[in-house]
């Protein structure tokens, strides 16, 4: 057992040395919770759009709206439902989610895109005798895909910001 508290600090040490920093480490004025914090968040359509825009917004935006938003985030969001699982009396069991958003990061001085992108998921959810156990399943299999293509984007974001950090 000592052994491996051990090799997990070495990897730790090692993780150090190579010049390993964590995505979201301050860094100064520039940092990447800094800049996140100054995109807006346009609405998105529809009851999936409203729990993505909820999730992006509690993950890019944690201590509130921005009051001085430097850029905004417009994201279009559609839905594909297909049936995979068929019994021989053509009863569906088993149902695909597939949920795609285009997102485009906009600066908000000058109007142009400065990012843009697609995140893709898939969500599989099963269809059951009961109804309610059936909007139940399929809700959070959709919760869960938005939850998915919300990270998929903040990741993005952070990613463009770093890239773009004049401090280093």
């Amino acid at each position: 057992m000592w052994w491996s508290r051990g090799l997990a600090f070495a990897a730790l040490l090692l993780a150090g040395a190579c010049g390993f920093e964590p995505l979201n480490a301050p860094r100064g004025a520039g940092s990447v919770p800094t800049e996140l914090a100054t995109v807006q968040i346009a609405n998105i359509a529809d009851r999936s759009g409203q729990y993505l825009r909820n999730y992006l917004r509690d993950e890019i935006n944690p201590y509130g709206v921005p009051g001085n938003p430097r850029y905004r985030l417009d994201v279009k969001l559609a839905e594909q439902r297909a049936d995979i699982g068929l019994r021989r009396d053509d009863i569906r069991t088993r149902t695909n989610l597939t949920l795609e958003a285009e997102y485009r990061l906009v600066s908000l001085a000058d109007g142009k895109t400065v990012l843009q992108g697609r995140s893709r998921t898939l969500s599989s959810f099963d269809i059951l005798i009961n109804d309610y156990a059936n909007v139940v399943s399929e809700q959070e299999a959709r919760q869960q895909a938005l939850r998915q293509i919300g990270a998929d984007i903040r990741t993005r974001l952070a990613l463009h910001f770093r890239r773009n950090d004049p401090t280093g």
